[in-house]
């Protein structure tokens, strides 16, 4: 699943759990939940040659600039509109642990000795990855995008 709609998962349990001894762990494991969506990304169906070379690693870069602009606009709307510092902490660590584990694993596409929790992790992801072809790949992250957007605004009311 791309980052954003992660960002977008992470932020929502941000607003809904405002305890980030909860929300946070929670957002972490929800990012497995997501691998699970039927959903395509820049890495769907490639070979480990095929995503380190091309336009692949440029799109990997810019969908992480959008996934760290929807975490800041987020973290500074509830800082800078909503007055809420704790609301604001919580939308940063929830969005950032949401997207820890594609960071982790990120390793080991570019070097090929990674510590052992990191190698075990890419196994589970590996193995949890539920690869769709496009559009409907697209259309599903989509889906989870507006279904996000729609928890926060109900929550941000």
């Amino acid at each position: 699943m791309l980052l954003t709609s992660h960002t977008f998962v992470g932020i929502a349990i941000a607003y809904t759990i405002p305890n980030p001894f909860i929300a946070v762990p929670l957002s972490f494991a929800m990012h497995f939940a997501g691998d699970l969506v039927p959903h395509w990304d820049f890495y769907s169906n490639t070979t480990v040659e095929a995503r380190k070379t091309g336009w692949r690693p440029l799109a990997v870069m810019a969908e992480f600039g959008i996934a760290v602009a929807v975490g800041v606009l987020a973290t500074t709307h509830a800082l800078w509109v909503l007055h809420n510092s704790h609301l604001a902490l919580n939308i940063f660590l929830c969005a950032i642990a949401a997207c820890l584990p594609d960071a982790l694993t990120s390793f080991k596409i570019f070097f090929e000795k990674v510590p052992g929790p990191i190698r075990a992790l890419a196994r589970v992801q590996h193995k949890l990855q539920f690869q769709a072809p496009l559009p409907w790949g697209v259309l599903t992250q989509l889906f989870v995008i507006v279904a996000s957007s729609l928890v926060i605004l109900n929550s941000a009311l």
